[in-house]
Order: C-alpha cells, then structure tokens, then sequence
C-alpha cells in the first residue's frame, strides 16, 4: 500500500506488479458488481493474462429491485469479452438491522463456496485508495487512539473462514483513475443507489473527505508503520506460544511465564489465548485488557481473573487458562450439515440420518461431548471419537477462523500448531 506521499501506480502497472508476485497460478475469482472499481479490476487483469485464468462471479444480494437485473448485465459483459461469470445468490431471510455488515457476510461466503467449488487460487476484491481513506476515517472516529489495531486499515490480503484468501491489488489506486482509464475505452459501470444513501456512515465519510477532511495526508503512512509493526508482532507473539504454551489432555492450557509478561506482544498472545479458550464472538473491551493487565502486574499463587469468557489462575511458576463454566449452550446438528460450537470447535455431522448433540462435558476446560440420543443411557463420544461417532471436530483458531487478516498470520499459525490442527495456507500474493 503506497504512502500518500509517494508516487501512485497506474491501473495497469500495479495489476502487473501484482501478476507478478503471484505464487499460485490457478484460476482467480474477481467479485464483480459492475461498479467502476470491480469493473475496472476485471478489465484490467483480462488485457494481461487468458481468459481461462479469470472467473467474474457477482453477488445478487436481492436487496434491490434492480439486482437480477444487474447481475445479468455483469454476465453479459464479462462473456462478450471471453470470460465465464457466475451470479452467487443470496437467499433466505434479510435481517431487519446491521443488513451492510450482513451482506459484508453473505458476500464472502458465497465467494467462499464458488472458490472451493472452482478450484480458485483467490478472490480478489476492487477495493481501492478511497475505500481505504474511508474506512481510516470511520475508524479514526471510533478509536481516536494511536496504536489501535483497526488503524492499520484494510490489510491487502484476508484468509476467510479458513479456506479462501481475498486479494486486493487496488488499494493504491484512486477511484477516479480507474474511472479515467474506463472511460478511455468507453467502457460502461453501474452505480449503486446505496453509495448515495447517507444512512450508511461510509457514505457520510466520503462526502466528508470530499470537503477535505484533514486525514487524508498522515493515516495512509501511519497504516502503513502499524501494518508493519503488527506483522513483527504476530511474529514475537507466535514464538512466545510456541516455546510457553501447552495444552493439556483435559483441556487446560498451562503458559510458562519465567519472568516474561508486560510486553505489547505477550500481551498480545496472552488476549489471543483468552479469546481462544474462551471463545468468545468478541476480543477484550478497553476494560477487560486493563483488568487483564492489572492481573499480570501483580501475580500471587492461586490469584484467578475471568475474563473473555476464561478462567485464568496463577499455579507456581506458570498460568492456567480454561473456559469458564457459564454459558455453555447445547447444539444440535442436522444431518450432513456443519456448525460452530461454543467459538471453540467446527462440527460437521457425517451421518445422513440422524441430529448429532453437542453439549459441554463435566471436565474443568468444558470441552465438547457427542451424542445420538438425548435420552438417558445414550452413547457419549469425546472429540477423538469422531470416526466412531460419525462427526469431525475440529479446534477453531478464535476469530482467525473467520476472518484472518495476513498480518496476523504467524500468530494464527501458532494456535493451529497449539491445538495440533492443519496449519492455514500462506498467501498466494507476497507483493503486501
């Protein structure tokens, strides 16, 4: 991501650098709406490699009278210049609230399917300069603080539910070059009514940036220092979980202090394996990392904290971490379906006919139980029964399992390493 100081890539220049730091060379996805930025994404990447390594996929989200209709003019354009589109429907019931943050949602996992489906080496987005000041601007006003985590902007690459990584080559790029270099060509895009809509805050944002708001000179250098400080982060963070941190049969994690502690990156690792255990939706609000932190600063055999859903104790010379025994809710299941447990585990039921029940064991870590039948008498299985009991439980790495930016990549490795799970695929893309 280029400084706002520096001299800005053409289009083309930056989609050829970005070809040429591709390791994989399978087939890309590119999410195509038909506004000039993803337009211009798709365009630009067809006059520098084969049609056959291109996949248009557009995401009808059905929330506009015009989406179908939309789609099919993406479809249309995409094979007129020799590349197969596909439309990703996005069915079922809308929520009433939050309904950006829930397309945002649905978008990418109906990415996520097409590029398993497809054998995709990625998907990439059209994300562009623009979309980055905003988002700077929008978390600037949330979290004022120098050094929060959110200010590091969009990262250039995501890993999404463990299977799919979102490139975004565009993120040096103004919108309006884009527009300049489609409109040489006579190329077309389509507005969305919704960018004009200010009931959505970014909306807001950009007409605010348009006045010149004054943030436009300093956040893209400081994104750009913290992006690189959170990847020396993540790094420390993961060796101090490798050479520290054991997980016990039962559950329990056991982390060797030996004087270490007060560093931003034990601290990092040690906010990591809370949200880890515990599992929760959310990492530490501003008053679970000061309670987390006062707890370090004055340690004392047997002293506990909970916090982030985790019971944590001093013992000697190490600290346990275990879920704490509140909220544990019970699940079931369908048939052939998969479904998260507790932010802890992935679950996927391989029978075909009958609901598998999940629930929390008696042990101290609260780790999951596996049953047929509800009813008293029923057969109980542990996670390494699975092939008996006719499921897959697999350890999920907190939040990473969702959506892990590629800056955190080193610390998501070492919990995968940590529960004894495959490890995430690296990036296709080294150029961020």
């Amino acid at each position: 991501m280029p400084s706002a100081a520096g001299v800005r890539p053409s289009l083309t220049t930056a989609l050829e650098d970005f070809l040429s730091a591709l390791s994989d060379h399978r087939p890309l996805g590119i999410a195509v709406s038909g506004g000039s930025d993803s337009l211009g994404l798709l365009i630009g990447l067809a006059r520098l490699v084969s049609p056959a390594r291109l996949v248009a996929l557009t995401v009808d989200h059905g929330l506009r009278a015009r989406s179908a209709e939309e789609a099919r003019i993406v479809k249309a354009f995409s094979r007129q210049i020799g590349i197969r589109h596909e439309t990703l429907l996005w069915r079922g019931e809308k929520p009433r609230t939050g309904i950006q943050a829930g397309a945002r949602q649905a978008r990418y996992h109906l990415l996520g399917e097409a590029a398993s489906r497809l054998g995709l080496a990625a998907v990439l987005t059209g994300h562009t300069l623009d979309d980055q000041l905003e988002t700077l601007a929008m978390r600037h006003a949330r979290t004022p603080a120098d050094g929060s985590p959110g200010l590091t902007g969009i990262p250039a690459a995501s890993l999404f539910d463990g299977r799919m990584w979102v490139l975004r080559p565009l993120l040096g790029i103004n919108r309006a070059d884009i527009r300049d270099f489609l409109s040489a060509i006579g190329a077309n895009w389509l507005e969305d009514p919704s960018n004009s809509d200010d009931r959505f805050e970014r909306v807001r944002v950009r007409g605010s940036l348009k006045q010149g708001l004054p943030l436009r000179d300093g956040s893209l250098d400081t994104a750009e220092r913290m992006a690189a400080s959170r990847i020396a982060m993540a790094g420390a963070a993961a060796d101090f979980v490798d050479r520290s941190c054991v997980v016990r049969e039962d559950g329990i994690m056991r982390i060797s202090l030996d004087g270490e502690g007060g560093d931003k990156h034990h601290l990092l690792a040690l906010e990591t394996l809370i949200a880890w255990c515990g599992g929760a939706a959310r990492p530490l609000d501003r008053r679970g990392k000061v309670a987390l932190q006062t707890f370090l600063e004055t340690p004392g055999h047997g002293s506990a904290l909970t916090v982030g859903r985790t019971l944590l104790r001093f013992e000697r010379d190490f600290l346990s971490l275990r879920r704490e025994r509140r909220g544990l809710e019970t699940l079931r299941v369908a048939p052939g379906k998969t479904a998260d447990w507790d932010g802890r585990y992935r679950i996927t039921n391989l029978d075909r006919k009958s609901d598998l029940i999940v629930c929390a064991d008696a042990g101290p870590a609260a780790l999951p139980c596996f049953s047929r039948d509800s009813s008293a008498g029923s057969t109980l299985f542990s996670p390494v029964d699975g092939v008996e009991g006719g499921f897959i439980a697999t350890r999920l790495a907190g939040r990473f399992s969702h959506v892990l930016p590629v800056y955190e990549l080193p610390l998501a490795q070492a919990l995968t390493r940590l529960a004894g799970e495959r490890k995430f695929s690296a990036s296709p893309w080294s150029g961020p």
